[in-house]
C-alpha cells in the first residue's frame, strides 16, 4: 500500500492529530518528530486532493484552505477542534504531566532520568484498532512517543538529561490514575578494601553472630550521606572470617533508594578509614556493569599461611612442597558442603615458597588462581584436595593463620 493511500485510510476514520498520524510512519525519514511527519503528510495529502479536485476524509482533518473553487464550495475547514480518535488529545496535555513531574521529583537529587508509562486499557485498545485497519509497516507504539516527548520537556524544564541505560531515577506516568511515581535507582560506589583484623566477616552475618562486618563499616558513613534505604556489598571474592586481607580487594557498594547522589568521596574515605579494622581506597562512582564484571573476574591471589604440622619437620622436608606447583584438584570443602554443591574443581598453583620457623611450624606463601581453597590445600581435607601439603609431608597439617597479601588486577 502506498503512503498516501494509507494516510487517506487513516484520515477517513475520524480526526487524527499530527502526532498519531506521523507515528504510523515513524520508521520513514530520520530527523523528524512524529508531529512534524504528521503535518507534512497531512499537507501533502490535502495538496494532492486539491490537485485532483476530490477529497474523501473526515472533515475534521482538513486544516488547509483549498485553492480550487470547486472544493472551496463543498469542503470547508473545521472551525471546531476535535479530539484525536487515537490519543484523545493526550499530547496536548504533556505540559501538565511535566508540571506533575517537577512536583514529584522535588527534593530528589539526580542528574539523569528515564520516563516510563502505564497506559490505560482504552488507549491501548484504540491504538490496536487503528493498527488492525491500516497495518503496522512503519509505525512505533504510542508509549515510545509519549516517553520520548515527555523526556524532552523534562530535560528543558529541569535541566536534567534523559538516559536510557543507567538513569538515576525512573519517572513512571500512570494514565489510569493520573499520578507520577518516582523510582530511585541504586547508587553504586567502587572501591578497594583491606581487612586488618581477624574475626570479621565480609558481609552481614544473618544470625547476628558477628557484631559488625566489612560491609557495615564501609556502608555506615555512606548511608548517612546518601540517606538510602539499605545497602548491598559486592566483593571480588571473599576472605575467610578468621583471615586478614592485606591486599586490596575490589568491591562495589550498592545503595538502594538514595535521596542524595552528590557525594564527597574523599571525605567519605577518610571517615571509613578511621576504623582500625577496615581501610578503603580509590572510591568512585560505579554501575551495575562493573558489579557483573567483579563477579566474573578471576584474578591471581597471593596468600600467606602459618602452617602447624603434626610431627617434627626439617628445612629439607619443605622442599617436597615444590610438587604443589601446577594443577591441583579440589572437591567442595567439607566445611562448606552444607551450602555449596559438591563439585570437583581444577585449580592451578602458580608459585610457592616456604620459610622455616621451627620443628612444627613454617610459613607458606602461595600464588594461585581465584577460587582455590588454601586451608584445604594445606590440610588435604581427608583426601578431598590432592595433592596437598599434608599429603606431601606425610603428616597432619593445619592452617593456624591465613592472610591474603596480594590480589591481582581484575580481567
Amino acid at each position: 500500500m502506498r503512503v498516501m493511500e494509507k494516510v487517506g485510510m487513516i484520515l477517513k476514520l475520524g480526526y487524527v492529530c499530527d502526532h498519531c498520524l506521523g507515528r504510523q510512519f515513524a520508521q520513514l525519514l530520520e530527523g523528524y518528530s512524529n508531529d512534524e511527519r504528521g503535518r507534512i503528510l497531512r499537507k501533502a495529502f490535502l495538496m494532492n486532493a486539491d490537485a485532483q479536485r476530490k477529497i474523501d476524509i473526515d472533515k475534521a482533518n482538513i486544516t488547509e484552505q483549498f485553492h480550487s473553487e470547486e472544493l472551496k464550495k463543498t469542503v470547508k475547514r473545521s472551525k471546531k477542534k476535535s479530539k484525536c480518535i487515537v490519543c484523545g488529545g493526550l499530547f496536548e496535555g504533556i505540559d501538565k504531566w511535566t508540571k506533575k513531574i517537577k512536583k514529584a521529583v522535588k527534593g530528589v537529587e539526580f542528574n539523569t532520568f528515564l520516563v516510563g508509562t502505564k497506559l490505560n486499557a482504552d488507549l491501548i485498545d484504540r491504538e490496536e484498532r487503528l493498527w488492525e485497519k491500516v497495518g503496522i509497516d512503519f509505525c512505533e507504539p504510542i508509549k515510545a512517543e509519549i516517553n520520548r516527548e515527555t523526556g524532552k520537556r523534562v530535560e528543558r524544564a529541569l535541566g536534567k538529561r534523559a538516559d536510557l541505560e543507567s538513569p538515576d531515577i525512573n519517572i513512571i506516568l500512570n494514565f489510569s490514575t493520573g499520578r507520577v511515581k518516582v523510582e530511585k535507582n541504586p547508587l553504586f560506589i567502587y572501591g578497594e578494601y583491606q581487612k586488618l583484623r581477624r574475626g570479621i566477616p565480609q558481609t552481614i552475618w544473618p544470625s547476628g553472630k558477628y557484631k559488625t562486618s566489612v560491609q557495615q563499616i564501609i556502608a555506615k558513613p555512606v548511608m548517612a550521606a546518601t540517606r538510602g534505604e539499605w545497602h548491598k556489598f559486592h566483593g571480588a571474592g571473599r576472605e575467610d572470617i578468621d583471615a586478614r586481607c592485606l591486599g586490596w580487594r575490589p568491591f562495589v557498594l550498592e545503595i538502594t533508594e538514595p535521596s542524595k547522589r552528590r557525594l564527597q568521596l574523599k571525605a567519605l574515605q577518610k571517615k571509613i578509614n578511621k576504623s582500625k579494622s577496615v581501610q578503603v581506597r580509590r572510591l568512585r562512582k560505579s554501575g551495575i556493569k562493573e558489579v557483573r564484571a567483579l563477579k566474573q573476574a578471576r584474578p591471581l591471589k597471593t596468600y600467606s599461611a602459618l602452617v602447624k604440622t603434626g610431627k617434627d619437620i626439617s628445612r629439607k622436608d619443605l622442599k617436597k612442597l615444590k610438587k604443589l606447583v601446577g594443577e591441583i584438584q579440589q572437591r567442595t570443602p567439607s566445611r562448606v558442603s552444607h551450602r555449596r554443591a559438591n563439585r570437583r574443581r581444577k585449580r592451578k598453583v602458580r608459585k610457592l615458597r616456604t620459610k622455616y620457623k621451627d620443628k612444627r611450624r613454617f610459613l607458606l606463601t602461595v600464588e594461585t588462581v581465584a577460587g582455590t581453597y588454601i586451608k584445604e590445600l594445606i590440610s588435604g581435607d581427608n583426601g578431598r584436595t590432592r595433592p596437598s601439603v599434608a599429603e606431601l609431608l606425610g603428616t597432619k597439617c593445619v592452617c593456624e593463620q591465613l592472610d591474603v597479601i596480594k590480589i591481582g588486577k581484575l580481567k
